[in-house]
């Protein structure tokens, strides 16, 4: 007798809780300052070591954090992008909505650069602007968007948001020192203020996408079809491209600009579940074990300097984009 599909869905996703566990202790554990993982648990509840525990709880233990929160929220923005859209290449990435936050986060900085506070907010603002605006350039009378339009106007829009971020790190080059934190993403100096800062809009993300799952999913079917069923199909279209750009703005605001985990891991989970169904949860935490492992992998690759977070992202999500590419006939 085969086991039911919904324990097939638990297992699995225990499964994907186990790689964020493992990479939490791990993350935790591996650094510039080794901390054998006998000791870990120990230093976290009580270690008589201040130096290992100042280690673990000021810096490591945030940083996993951040990471953990960033991933997910970039996950369940893609997974809401592709699904909206019917775009199996729609990432906030790869149509701008990325690059479009953190133009407006290094605006914030270059003109007021001690209102930290304020950058998750700027950047949900240039995230929803970004987003809208490839959404109008992509637009054709009768034909709507297609996904190639799309991804020809995000790789546009992105070409000239860089060019701005670009102009305004080398103007202001005082106020923003950290250049590759914001073109290549990195979590290097992130602590419980960043964690304090992006899980409100993580879990106001999460709660949005969780409510309209049950309406994306019937606007799967068709605009024509949602209609018929009831499904105000502008009104979801809007809140999910809100929601999303949400989710990208914060996490831009927090790690910079980190690419492909909002394409890669929906499509992963899609492969994993067989279906759509816990997809949005199970992406969340498949998104924050990606990025998790992926800021480890650039702390230990040239250590002890780091490279960019954004760096292993890319050389996993680059040829992922471009199977996906061959996948839906786009390159043959």
């Amino acid at each position: 007798m085969k086991p039911p599909s919904s324990f097939k869905v638990i297992l699995k996703a225990l499964i994907v809780i186990a790689t964020v566990s493992i990479g939490v202790i791990c993350s935790m554990a591996f650094g510039a300052v080794e901390i054998p993982i006998s000791n870990v648990f120990q230093i976290l509840s009580d270690s008589p070591d201040p130096i290992y525990k100042q280690i673990i709880l000021e810096s490591r233990l945030p940083r996993a954090c951040a990471a953990i929160l960033v991933g997910a929220n970039l996950a369940i923005s893609g997974a809401l992008l592709q699904t909206v859209t019917r775009n199996p290449l729609a990432d906030p990435g790869l149509i701008g909505v990325t690059a479009g936050a953190a133009l407006a986060a290094v605006l914030v900085l270059a003109v007021v650069p001690s209102s930290a506070v304020l950058l998750p907010v700027a950047a949900f603002v240039g995230a929803m602007l970004s987003a809208v605006l490839v959404y109008t350039v992509s637009w054709r009378p009768g034909a709507g968007s297609s996904p190639m339009r799309m991804i020809l106007a995000g790789v546009a829009i992105n070409a000239v948001l860089g060019a701005v971020i670009g102009f305004l790190m080398t103007a202001f080059a005082d106020r923003i020192p950290a250049i590759v934190f914001w073109t290549s993403g990195s979590f290097n100096g992130r602590g419980w203020t960043h964690v304090e800062m992006i899980w409100p809009y993580s879990l106001v993300g999460l709660l949005i996408a969780l409510w309209l799952r049950p309406r994306l999913s019937v606007m799967e079917l068709g605009d024509d079809a949602a209609s018929t069923m009831g499904i105000p199909v502008e009104r979801t279209r809007l809140i999910a491209f809100a929601a999303a750009a949400l989710l990208a703005g914060s996490a831009a605001s927090v790690a910079g600009l980190v690419g492909f985990v909002g394409l890669v891991v929906p499509h992963l989970m899609r492969l994993l579940l067989g279906s759509n169904k816990g997809l949005i949860p199970l992406s969340a935490i498949a998104g924050g074990s990606m990025l998790l492992w992926s800021d480890l992998i650039a702390r230990l690759t040239l250590a002890p300097a780091e490279i960019p977070v954004g760096v292993v992202t890319g050389l996993i999500g680059g040829p992922y984009f471009i199977y996906l590419m061959y996948k839906v006939r786009w390159l043959r």
